[in-house]
């Protein structure tokens, strides 16, 4: 059965909405890679939103864009592995995915945006890709199980609140020339 709505891009189609949001029978949601002989390259903002029985989402390596707050209120989610193809995890994209553990962010990722990964209770670990340049205002804030965050050297901009709130935090590597707030989380 189809339970997602498209509308058609410049490069493709979006997948704008999942429509067995309320269906607990459903646990795990497989996006297609091509519609209507053209490929799925986006998932909308909202599309997954409060689709509190799924544990699994695929998404196919045809996706290069993510909206906000796409997965955002997915409590059950408990993995999800993010296209290769994805420059950027937008604002809320995984608020409140109270079930996630793990996060690994594809190489070409560059930018985390605000509150992407807040509330995500269950999370532990988080690895951020060589890369990465800006981790936005509460990107992993209100995770009280973050242990572990393994952020790369080089030029990074990260906000003051992108790990507010997560008391088992230490972060794995210090960014070159890194001073601030932030220091005294950075394992010696």
């Amino acid at each position: 059965m189809n339970y997602f709505t498209f509308e058609e891009n410049e490069n493709g189609y979006t997948l704008t909405d999942y429509l067995a949001k309320e269906d607990p029978s459903v646990t795990s949601a497989e996006i297609p890679s091509g519609y209507e002989g053209k490929p799925v390259t986006a998932v909308g903002d909202c599309a997954f939103t409060s689709a509190r029985y799924l544990t699994a989402i695929k998404i196919p390596g045809s996706v290069v864009e993510i909206g906000m707050e796409t997965f955002s209120g997915c409590s059950s989610l408990a993995a999800i592995e993010l296209p290769e193809q994805i420059t950027e995890v937008p604002d809320e994209c995984f608020s409140a995915c109270e079930s996630l553990k793990k996060v690994v962010i594809p190489d070409k990722v560059t930018e985390i945006g605000e509150y992407a990964f807040n509330s995500c209770r269950s999370l532990e670990y988080a690895v951020l890709p060589a890369g990465i340049k800006s981790i936005g205002p509460g990107a992993f804030s209100s995770n009280p199980e973050l242990k572990t965050v393994n952020i790369p050297g080089g030029d990074i901009k990260i906000a003051d609140s992108a790990f507010n709130n997560c008391p088992k935090l230490v972060l794995k590597k210090e960014p070159k020339g890194f001073t601030g707030w932030l220091k005294s989380l950075f394992k010696k």
